[in-house]
């Protein structure tokens, strides 16, 4: 469950990804290809996009709460950084001495090719946000029609256009289809189908880091120290979606191998269990299409049958007689709000330190 970290701005990234129109109406021009927290030029962007006519890349920063000076010297940062570009400012809502600010600096500053646009959210967002946040993870996307009834969701503050109207950038706006014979572009193709089929499950509507000759894909499954992999094909020639628990989750790991059997009649038949893993391990399809369809199905089910439990919204089995608790207790503080990190580049930064402590 959510309740227990705020996922607030990853739940707006996520909804906006998945309703680009939304984006467009309010920029008044054609949003496609939408990516969330891609790093570009050593920074992390909390939506990346692109207007299709135009051919000319979108930076999006996300912050939900009142537009700050803080945030004002980053978005002027990303402006001064990002030629030929668009650049979106989503805050909770902006006063008139930040807007004036940034009037001034437009004033002063002629860039050539960007334009700005500064959007507040709907008065009522934060409170629907929170609604989401505090739900059972996998029951938010369902409930993304809370957003979408607000009318409108965004308002438009400030607009500075400065890029000529017939000007055309060479942004690619129909990206090449994956080369399935190179490692990074099946994970790229997996992954997509797996948002397709569990768009539910949150984690995956975020791109994932890729290698070459890296054959495995890894994803949060919800908790710190344990993470899903899968592969389509890995160095022993079998396709997978396993749950990895780090050696400080050993007692989550023994928890759930002590129910093996329950978990094998209620989540999947073919668990197999072993090093710290929780797997269905099978030979590759005749294409990479099926072996994707079938790592999909049993994705499905496994989110399903372990999701309630590490997100704490099911108790396990009195029977599993090693019961995981929590080791640490955080005590929220008020601290004074900083650009960086953000929620999605700690997710990220938790996510790669996972991926390196399996090589160990």
């Amino acid at each position: 469950m959510s309740k227990n970290g705020s996922m607030k701005e990853n739940i707006l990234s996520i909804f906006l990804k998945e309703n680009p129109q939304l984006l467009s109406d309010t920029l008044g021009f054609q949003v496609s290809n939408i990516i969330l927290e891609q790093r570009h030029a050593h920074r992390n962007i909390d939506i990346r996009a692109v207007d299709s006519k135009r051919r000319i890349p979108i930076f999006i920063e996300v912050q939900l709460t009142k537009a700050n000076t803080t945030y004002l010297s980053r978005m002027i940062e990303m402006i001064e950084r990002y030629n030929e570009s668009v650049i979106v400012w989503v805050a909770k809502s902006f006063d008139d001495e930040i807007l004036n600010e940034l009037r001034m600096w437009f004033s002063s500053h002629q860039k050539e090719f960007v334009d700005f646009y500064a959007l507040s959210l709907h008065e009522d967002a934060i409170g629907v946000l929170q609604k989401l946040n505090e739900m059972y993870s996998l029951d938010i996307y369902k409930n993304f029609h809370l957003l979408r009834e607000m009318n409108p969701l965004l308002n438009v503050e400030l607009v500075n256009l400065q890029i000529h109207p017939s000007h055309c950038g060479q942004i690619n706006t129909n990206p090449s289809s994956p080369d399935l014979n190179r490692a990074e572009d099946v994970k790229r193709a997996m992954l997509q189908v797996l948002r397709n089929k569990i768009p539910y499950f949150l984690n995956f509507h975020y791109d994932k880091k890729t290698n070459q000759n890296d054959r495995i894909l890894t994803c949060g499954a919800g908790k710190s120290g344990i993470i899903y992999r899968c592969s389509a094909k890995d160095v022993r020639n079998l396709a997978f979606v396993e749950l990895y628990f780090d050696k400080a989750e050993m007692d989550w790991y023994e928890a759930f191998e002590n129910i093996a059997d329950e978990l094998r009649k209620s989540v999947y038949p073919d668990l197999t269990y072993g090093k710290r893993r929780i797997g269905v391990y099978f030979k590759p399809k005749e294409s990479n299409e099926q072996t994707f369809e079938e790592i999909a199905r049993i994705f499905k089910k496994m989110i399903d049958g372990f999701s309630p439990y590490i997100y704490k919204v099911m108790e396990l089995p009195k029977r599993a007689s090693v019961v995981p608790t929590d080791k640490f207790v955080q005590v929220p503080i008020e601290l004074p709000e900083q650009p960086l990190p953000t929620e999605n580049s700690y997710r990220i930064e938790i996510e790669e330190l996972s991926e390196l402590l399996l090589t160990k």
